[in-house]
């Protein structure tokens, strides 16, 4: 009986054992891969960290692809702070110009979105040139919302210029993901 049992055991454990080894490894080859995809990002731990959730459902080699994904990311985070800062800081002059430069850059980031689902080989260049704007336009929004909180000191303040910073660099990451898009050419 007893040898019947052993070797069952050691089946079953190895069964148990094989489907998170493959998961962790599995993690390991996308946590790499997206180590190498962020590489040309100016904030590669921001870039692995916000696009790690995406890695196995885009194609490992699509420029496009992590281009959409990078856009996407960047408009949930301006649209998050917007949300916020309409909610939790209505009527103070220097949230307000804050609030409206942050709906700008969502706005901006949506048209690129919008744009990126639909390249076409014939008006790549020009398609390109539009969604490289618009994300210039984004990442300037930004920059303007944390430049008009520069001077001011206090908690809410550096909440909120902490926040609007890390949608700059979501917006400088993907900027630099639309820019080697535009270098590739391949609009697959």
């Amino acid at each position: 009986m007893a040898t019947i049992i052993i070797p069952l055991l050691i089946s079953l454990l190895l069964l148990v054992s094989f489907p998170s080894f493959h998961s962790k490894n599995t993690s390991n080859n996308y946590h790499t891969y997206l180590k190498r995809v962020c590489d040309d990002t100016p904030y590669r731990k921001l870039c692995t960290h916000s696009l790690a959730s995406f890695a196995p459902s885009v194609p490992k080699d699509s420029i496009k692809g992590w281009a959409r994904v990078a856009v996407l990311v960047a408009m949930s985070e301006s649209r998050r702070i917007s949300t916020y800062l309409v909610k939790n800081h209505q009527g103070s002059p220097t949230f307000t110009d804050c609030t409206e430069c942050m709906r700008d850059a969502t706005v901006q980031l949506q048209s690129s979105k919008a744009e990126l689902k639909h390249l076409d080989k014939s008006k790549f260049e020009l398609q390109m040139n539009d969604i490289v704007t618009w994300v210039s336009a984004a990442l300037t929004d930004a920059n303007t919302c944390t430049d008009g909180l520069m001077y001011y000191k206090g908690e809410q303040f550096g909440g909120v210029k902490h926040k609007v910073l890390k949608a700059a660099h979501l917006c400088s990451n993907a900027l630099a993901f639309v820019n080697k898009l535009a270098s590739s050419r391949n609009i697959n």
